[in-house]
């Protein structure tokens, strides 16, 4: 119906209903939704670093055809987070060589976010996050998965704060290889790591951007640091 035809008829008739999905579209969306809960599973260790994995046995457990899944690994093998070993599909482990590379790529990208996101975030969503950094008090009651939440809050608020789309979908991806490493391999650095990240949000906040790029890249070079001492049997919490 032309807008015209509609616009001429009884204002109490009820709109014209909308047209049915379009089953492409929907095939779409279920492969999407497979992908995003596959990848959150391996991202939550749900789903472990040479696990293999059976196509039908995650439709039945994703409640869904094998077509989506079938579509979302295949998006799993080209992003990295599944590998073909073989005829078997296993999920992808994250090496220490790896995480140092990425690493690498992290202090430059994120020392350059928080140079642009420098006097460009809203200081009241800063004093939110720094909030629940300073809501994290004993380590003995913070779990890796809080400490990891509340890392992506800090992280990621910075590099959506640049405004730069890209920007912000690379810093999020390589923070999602990061903890495909392992939470338990991650070290936290409680306190460093409190202290680190509120010396970033108040550099962010103070619009201080050679300031807020040198306390990321120091903090990344610490987690780095920090990485390489738990491989070697050293307590990063300890050292500080």
């Amino acid at each position: 119906m032309a807008y015209q035809d509609y616009a001429m008829m009884d204002p109490s008739s009820p709109p014209p209903a909308a047209p049915p999905p379009n089953d492409a579209d929907a095939t779409v969306n279920l492969a999407n939704g497979a992908f995003e809960a596959l990848r959150r599973m391996i991202l939550h260790g749900e789903l472990a670093g040479g696990v293999s994995l059976n196509e039908r046995h995650l439709a039945d457990r994703l409640g869904l055809s094998r077509t989506p899944v079938r579509e979302a690994l295949g998006r799993l093998i080209g992003e990295g987070y599944v590998a073909r070993e073989g005829r078997r599909l296993i999920v992808g482990s994250i090496r220490v060589e790896d995480i140092m590379e990425i690493l690498t790529v992290r202090r430059a990208v994120e020392g350059e976010a928080a140079e642009i996101a420098a006097g460009r975030c809203d200081p009241a969503r800063i004093e939110r996050v720094r909030q629940a950094v300073l809501g994290m008090v004993s380590p003995a009651e913070v779990t890796p998965e809080r400490h990891w939440s509340v890392d992506d809050l800090v992280h990621l608020t910075i590099a959506e704060a640049t405004g730069n789309r890209l920007l912000a979908r690379l810093v999020t991806d390589l923070r999602g290889r990061t903890r495909m490493f392992g939470l338990a391999r991650v070290p936290r650095r409680f306190d460093p790591g409190k202290a680190e990240h509120l010396a970033i949000l108040e550099a962010v906040r103070d619009g201080d951007g050679a300031t807020a790029s040198a306390a990321m890249r120091l903090h990344i070079d610490n987690a780095r640091k920090g990485i390489l001492d738990t491989l070697a049997g050293v307590s990063p919490d300890r050292r500080s």
